[in-house]
């Protein structure tokens, strides 16, 4: 698959809120809408975005909230059956008008939840690192924040990751592939990021 054949196709989201940990409450209601979704590989799914820091275990939507979908080119017209249904994270969220956003390339690129299935912050590194060689691709990482999360009932373990210093292909070629697992629960998957400033902060 070439760099190309990857996009994000953005959703508006409306509704009250969703729970602090609502990664697979969304993956169950995406994988009985979109009955593709659970064995496409290339398919993931971003963090919920625009929606508040958490309180008191919940997270509330603004009016700019999205749910971006990262998928395969081929699958983005089977992606837009979602506009006009309601998903139920608790509460239901309605599903609005979707934009396609291509890909870009970026020297700073960065993911708030990378697992991969290793919780010692130096024994995950190296392994990130063994996952860009596999993909050919070479960059500086930095690991920020523990990260933490549930995935059928079984506690999921990360951390914040930015790579900097990638030449173009590697970037596209790392927000296409991903590093790591729950690809389908917002883990592992990398957005443009401005600047090498601390990436764990609060």
């Amino acid at each position: 698959m070439s760099e190309t054949e990857v996009v994000d196709l953005a959703f508006a989201l409306t509704g009250r809120g969703v729970p602090e940990d609502y990664a697979d409450l969304l993956w169950q209601a995406l994988a009985k809408a979109l009955p593709w979704f659970a064995e496409d590989a290339a398919a993931g799914v971003h963090p919920l975005a625009r929606i508040s820091s958490p309180a008191q275990g919940q997270c509330y939507l603004s009016k700019y909230a999205r749910l971006t979908l990262r998928l395969a080119v081929h699958q983005v017209e089977s992606a837009r059956a979602l506009c006009g249904m309601r998903l139920d994270l608790d509460e239901a969220l309605e599903v609005g008008e979707a934009k396609l956003r291509p890909l870009a390339p970026a020297k700073v690129i960065y993911s708030p939840f990378v697992a991969v299935g290793i919780v010692d912050e130096a024994a995950f590194l190296a392994e990130c690192r063994r996952q860009m060689a596999a993909l050919g691709v070479e960059a500086q990482p930095v690991v920020g924040k523990a990260q933490a999360m549930r995935a059928e009932g079984v506690a999921v373990h990360g951390f914040s990751l930015m790579l900097h210093g990638l030449r173009a292909e590697d970037s596209l070629r790392l927000q296409r592939a991903g590093i790591g697992m729950q690809r389908k629960r917002g883990c592992g998957i990398f957005l443009q990021h401005r600047s090498v400033a601390p990436v764990g902060g609060d």
